[in-house]
């Protein structure tokens, strides 16, 4: 894996979630995880086609997506994630792959994204197998977490 075409995602992110809630994130120490991974209780998939084939998993908590989805939706308060919350964060994740995409042009590498899945519960696996996964965590304050979860393979 290219650390540019890492530092793309990681870029989007962080500029993407401010943008759109005026949350700060802040890098945390990104590093390999192994396959499969459990996830804290909310996942949005996105495909990558293009030069990169591959996936992203953007895991957070049920709180943390409900603080997100409000701040996306004027401040509305959002005490559990309904399909609007779902969707909302859906959208963000989407908006943080599209400009992952846009600065991943600048470095000469086409990528195009399919739309995002969500998944909810407790306990979730995810198992992607033969490839390597560049976990990107993202810190708020107080401790909560958004996880890019990066794994590709050059076409």
């Amino acid at each position: 894996m290219k650390a540019d075409v890492i530092n793309s995602f990681i870029r989007a992110g962080i500029d993407v979630i401010d943008q759109t809630t005026g949350i700060k994130a802040q890098l945390g120490k990104a590093y390999r995880k192994d396959s499969p991974f459990g996830s804290d209780s909310f996942v949005v998939l996105i495909g990558l086609t293009g030069n990169l084939q591959g996936v992203v998993a953007i895991t957070l908590n049920q709180k943390m997506a409900c603080k997100i989805a409000s701040l996306m939706m004027g401040g509305l308060p959002i005490p559990t994630l309904d399909e609007m919350a779902k969707s909302a964060v859906a959208e963000l994740c989407n908006m943080i792959l599209g400009n992952a995409g846009i600065l991943l042009s600048q470095i000469g590498v086409k990528i195009d994204v399919t739309p995002p899945t969500t998944l909810t519960g407790q306990n979730i696996q995810l198992s992607m197998s033969d490839v390597v996964i560049i976990c990107v965590p993202l810190l708020f304050e107080g401790g909560k977490l958004l996880e890019l979860n990066i794994s590709y393979r050059e076409k």
